[in-house]
């Protein structure tokens, strides 16, 4: 394999990897979960995939959950201390808050 491929592969996996995500590695345990956690309808499958927490101490979160139709859903939320925005339909606060805090704050 040339070297120019090998580069193409490894940063592929590098960001792949989520290696440019803002904040510090992933705490699954951390009290933006915990208070997520304690805004879901229900928790069953519950499973982080990924916390980013910005710099302004906002945990932009990507989680699973059971969908309730024997399958699961990814869904996202902003955590802004007592603050719980999740991207249910038609939550327009929570595209705001991800679009200001997650994707313009990263």
């Amino acid at each position: 394999m040339k070297n120019s491929n090998r580069f193409a592969v490894a940063m592929s996996l590098f960001l792949a990897t989520g290696a440019f995500a803002a904040g510090p590695a992933m705490n699954t345990d951390s009290p933006a979960v915990e208070k997520l956690k304690s805004k879901l309808p229900s928790t069953l499958g519950f499973e982080v995939k990924d916390v980013r927490t910005m710099t302004d101490g906002t945990s932009c979160i990507t989680y699973v959950v059971d969908n309730g139709n024997g399958g699961t859903s990814t869904e996202h939320a902003v955590v802004d201390g007592d603050k719980v925005q999740r991207d249910t339909m038609g939550n327009t606060r929570f595209a705001s808050a991800w679009n200001k805090k997650c994707v313009k704050g990263s």
